[in-house]
């Protein structure tokens, strides 16, 4: 049985008489002609514990309080006008004036830690509309609009506040239904919102006081859901059905402001199914789980900055399920959970963890998670000037554990100080897959081909196996004002990398993989021209034991690789706009120049987005944490093995490409501004594919050496193989994932090239190799092999 305990210290004032007195009818008829009733009530009130018990296990909020904004102990006025409307509806006004609300602690059984204090700042006014039932399993229906302004919400652990300030809220519930529902032999309560929309903004998202970023949003949807007793533990908590669609509608939008640069989508929609959500109260913590989330969602409208082009519209179908041993579930504890430091895979990550949970213990305030999680299917398209290219195949599952607090962090290195506040996110023993098929372009359903390897400049896998203890601190401000930073260390062991493989799991395998990362002063920021990552400073080591062609397991060994970076100044920026009109296979600045030259001339349109990386290599230094770092290359092989026949590292032979490092080549006045740079132009446009033979392909289509494939209609299901095509036909090309590309430097260093072996030490095989001038521009396009 469910128990609601309510201890109220100060009540509403109460409405006392002192006697009853009888009124004459002209009285009564002064009352009649008034248009409905006018309540005002002045209060203020506390309420010492509001307690939810679930199977024997209570959920408690403490030192509730609701008073005047401008002083919490002295009375708010909330007033509510009722009226009956000449078609017999209930009408309620209600106007809330300048409000707080707080809750001083939310807790699990008496829990020593809480989730920490949450502060409401609002004022409020709504009108409600109640009248007939236009459906008979309807209890009541109505419609609703509500409109917060001047809002603010705080959340607070151990001190410090992550806030959102100045928040406007309007809604508006076209329809709103209430009925019984019915699931198999349970009985419920059933919600129906029919063209539910709202407009939301905050002023500031805030770290003490410096601002994140503003947020606004509008949206319109329609959905319904199913609430049932009985949760996924014992015979009470709370079961949830749910179906909800993002309507169509070009108003729809959210927008990210940085410093009065915007990261804008609009007219976007969508679905969303939920089935069986369900909430518990255990001993210990909160248990949240679901057995299948599906949905898509599509915007098709995406800026960045000031740019009137937008950068092309994304496409996403997912489903959450149960599969692979795992489940959808979220296990949320209150407090800070402390990880089994022993348990942690090395002693460097063990000394990082202690010094992220140094001065918490089981009392701090915060946020802790156990999780699980299985992506059973994912398709993620972007669509550019029509043209649609699609990451397919994606799949994911894993668990492990997390923390979320707020706290003071020392931003520059002055112990004496901590100067910022951050949002502090721990993860522990995380172990988990994710991986890709590869890319299908045209539509959803053309044939998997390559390509998804123009993502390794981002450090995004195809597949991955991985195991990851990490650590980072979220502070307000970028480069200038606004922005987000980042400061993080990240720890993958025993991991598996796919960089490029086949649908059946063979190809090019880094298989266990140590990798240390390490971020200071990440600043990302949104500017007038795109999105920009600036990384202060980075280090890191990725040790990988084989190198293996062909399967990840037995596939052929290249040996041991290891490669060590350090960076400062490093960069990534992401801006509107492809390569625009570019001459392939020839150079020219126009289409005549470009045939005359020999080239292909290819205008890819205003849309497209280009990815801008600079690595600004550093030589051989100290880090901020204090310890020596350097960017050097080491391959080993012929090995020594142990008794199980694994290889051990440091027994063969190395060569080492020690001390590589960046500058702009100005002698004494030299800096390390320009790096090493490389700009890829991204587009999805029409490529020609020659036939490489005479005969029939794999489809049994026919076609002379050096013909044209060409899809029959913009289906591009079926094609043909054409000598000379028309204007036309080049429109129904084959669609590639079309890359321009420019690497470039101004001064390349390495110190010295090694061979070294365990019993004959280390020689000198090259010194101090200078290279300077780079740039190298060239066109790529990733189609399917026919």
């Amino acid at each position: 049985m469910k128990k609601i305990i309510i201890t109220i210290s100060a009540l509403f004032p109460c409405l006392c008489f002192a006697g009853l007195i009888s009124l004459e009818d002209s009285e009564l008829q002064k009352i009649n002609g008034q248009a409905g009733v006018t309540l005002e009530t002045d209060g203020h009130f506390t309420i010492a514990e509001l307690a939810y018990t679930d199977d024997g296990n209570t959920l408690q909020l403490e030192n509730i309080e609701q008073g005047s904004q401008a002083d919490i102990s002295q009375n708010s006025l909330h007033t509510q006008v009722v009226d009956i409307a000449a078609d017999g509806r209930l009408q309620i006004r209600s106007t809330l004036a300048p409000t707080a609300l707080q809750i001083g602690a939310v807790r699990i059984n008496n829990s020593a830690a809480s989730f920490g204090q949450f502060r409401l700042n609002y004022s409020a006014e709504s009108y409600l509309t109640l009248g007939a039932t236009t459906d008979s399993d309807n209890y009541v229906e109505g419609s609703y609009q509500t409109a917060i302004s001047d809002a603010e919400l705080i959340w607070t652990t151990n001190g410090n506040s992550l806030s959102f300030d100045d928040i406007g809220y309007n809604a508006d519930i076209s329809r709103l239904a209430i009925s019984s529902a019915t699931d198999g032999s349970r009985t419920g309560l059933g919600i129906s919102l029919d063209e539910f929309s709202y407009r939301f903004s905050t002023g500031g998202m805030k770290l003490g006081d410096i601002s994140l970023g503003t947020l606004d949003a509008s949206l319109a949807i329609s959905g319904n859901a199913e609430i049932y007793a009985g949760g996924r533990d014992g015979s009470e908590g709370l079961s949830v059905n749910a179906d909800m669609i993002i309507l169509d509608d070009p108003d729809n939008y959210v927008r990210y402001t940085d410093d009065g640069n915007s990261l804008f989508m609009g007219d976007f929609n969508g679905d969303l199914k939920l089935t069986n959500f369900t909430f518990d109260v255990m001993t210990d913590h909160l248990l949240l789980g679901y057995d299948e989330l599906s949905g898509s969602f599509n915007a098709n409208r995406i800026l960045i900055g000031d740019s009137s082009n937008p950068v092309g519209s994304v496409q996403l179908d997912f489903l959450f399920a149960d599969g692979n041993g795992y489940q959808n579930r979220f296990a949320l504890y209150p407090g800070i959970v402390l990880p089994d430091y022993s348990a942690l895979p090395t002693a460097a990550i063990q000394n990082y963890a202690t010094d992220f949970y140094s001065g918490l213990d089981d009392s701090s305030d915060g946020l802790s998670a156990a999780l699980q999680w299985n992506l059973a299917n994912a398709e993620a398209a972007y669509i550019d000037d029509g043209r649609m290219v699609v990451v397919s195949g994606i799949e994911s599952y894993g668990s492990g554990n997390l923390t979320l607090d707020v706290r003071s962090f020392d931003h520059d290195g002055n112990t004496a100080t901590a100067d910022k506040t951050a949002i502090a996110l721990g993860l522990s023993q995380v172990s988990g897959s994710y991986s890709i098929d590869g890319l299908r372009v045209g539509n959803k359903n053309s044939p998997l081909q390559g390509g998804a390897e123009l993502l390794l400049s981002l450090e995004v896998f195809q597949t991955m196996d991985f195991n990851l203890n990490g650590y980072t601190l979220i502070t307000a401000g970028g480069v200038s004002g606004g922005g987000i930073q980042l400061d993080g260390d990240y720890f993958f062991t025993d991991s598996n990398i796919g960089l490029s493989v086949d649908e059946n799991g063979r190809g090019v395998w880094a298989t266990g993989v140590d990798y240390d990362i390490h971020l200071r002063g990440l600043q990302v920021d949104v500017s007038s021209t795109g999105i920009s990552m600036n990384r202060t400073e980075q280090w890191s080591t990725m040790d990988i034991d084989n190198m293996r062609w062909g399967d990840r397991d037995s596939g052929t060994s290249l040996g041991r690789v290891v490669l060590e970076r350090f960076e400062k100044g490093s960069s990534l920026t992401i801006n509107p706009g492809g390569s625009g009109a570019v001459c392939v296979g020839g150079s020219g600045g126009d289409e005549t120049s470009c045939a005359a030259a020999g080239g292909r001339w290819e205008d890819r349109g205003d849309e497209g987005m280009t990815v801008a990386l600079k690595a600004a290599f550093e030589p051989e230094g100290y880090t901020s944490d204090g310890s020596l770092a350097r960017n050097r290359l080491t391959w080993e092989n012929n090995r020594s093995v142990d008794a199980s026949g694994n290889p051990q590292s440091g027994s063969g032979t190395q060569i080492i490409f020690d001390g590589f490092s960046t500058n702009d080549g100005l002698g004494p006045a030299d800096s390390n501004d320009y790096g090493f740079q490389a700009n890829l132009k991204i587009d999805v446009y029409e490529t020609k594919v020659a036939k490489k033979f005479t005969g029939t392909d794999d489809n049994g289509v026919y076609g002379e050496q050096g013909d044209e494939l060409i899809y029959d209609d913009d289906s591009r299901t079926s094609y043909t193989y054409v000598a000379s095509p028309t204007d036309a036909e080049q429109l129904l090309r084959p669609l590639g994932f079309a890359v321009q590309g420019n690497v470039s430097f101004k001064d390349f260093q390495i110190d010295q090239v090694q061979l070294s072996h365990p019993s004959g030490g280390a020689q000198t095989v090259f010194s101090g190799i200078v290279m300077q001038n780079m740039d190298i521009t060239t066109n790529l396009t990733a189609t399917p092999i026919r």
